[in-house]
């Protein structure tokens, strides 16, 4: 269980969670594939384009992270993460629009990178692992499989069996420094599909 208190999950926070936030018309088809387990660099040739699905469109103002279908995050978080080097985590330009307002600098973050992780024993699913029919309850990180993999190769990654996205508790100390906004985490250890609707508090960072 070592890993459980190392990683966390990125999830929308205060004003970020004030809005819906989807593709709209003339966003790069190769963007749609967003949630895949491989590059898309040959097939994303334009930017992408996201309007305000729900929302007072009146007071909107974008926050350095918002969680579409994907996650989509501004220059700012991108350059916080661009020390690291992550191997198959790829940003793709993308367009915020309101109206006559278009904001520019933000990317959707496509995290190709990948590790099959559930340790099934201690993790608690509902439906079978077989095919990866389930929904994830609550999770463990099997410390068999990470303890192969380096470091600098797991800072950042998916799990393979399902689209839940880890951060290394040094790339979210990194993160909660830069002071951004629309973002907070919740470790491993502490989360549950429950927790997910919980409401932000003073220790949504645990203990960094």
């Amino acid at each position: 269980m070592k890993y459980d208190s190392q990683y966390y999950m990125l999830k929308e926070s205060g004003r970020a969670t004030d809005y819906m936030l989807d593709k709209i018309e003339g966003s790069d088809e190769g963007l749609g594939h967003l949630m895949s387990l491989w590059s898309l660099k040959r097939h994303v040739i334009g930017p992408g384009r996201v309007g305000i699905s729900e929302g007072n469109r009146a007071k909107f103002q974008p926050c350095d992270y918002h969680e579409t279908a994907e996650q989509l995050v501004s220059e700012k978080f991108r350059k916080v993460l661009d020390p690291f080097h992550l191997p198959g985590v790829d940003f793709y330009q993308t367009n915020i629009v309101n109206g006559d307002k278009i904001w520019s600098e933000h990317y959707y973050m496509h995290i190709w990178n990948h590790h099959q992780a559930i340790h099934k024993k201690r993790s608690e699913i509902k439906g079978t692992y077989i095919g990866n029919r389930f929904t994830l309850l609550n999770l463990s990180l099997d410390e068999k499989v990470l303890d192969q993999v380096p470091l600098e190769k797991r800072l950042v990654f998916r799990l393979r069996e399902d689209p839940t996205f880890l951060f290394h508790e040094s790339v979210v100390a990194a993160l909660s420094a830069a002071d951004l906004s629309g973002l907070g985490f919740r470790r491993v250890d502490s989360w549950s599909i429950g927790s997910a609707f919980e409401e932000d508090d003073d220790d949504f960072y645990d203990d960094l």
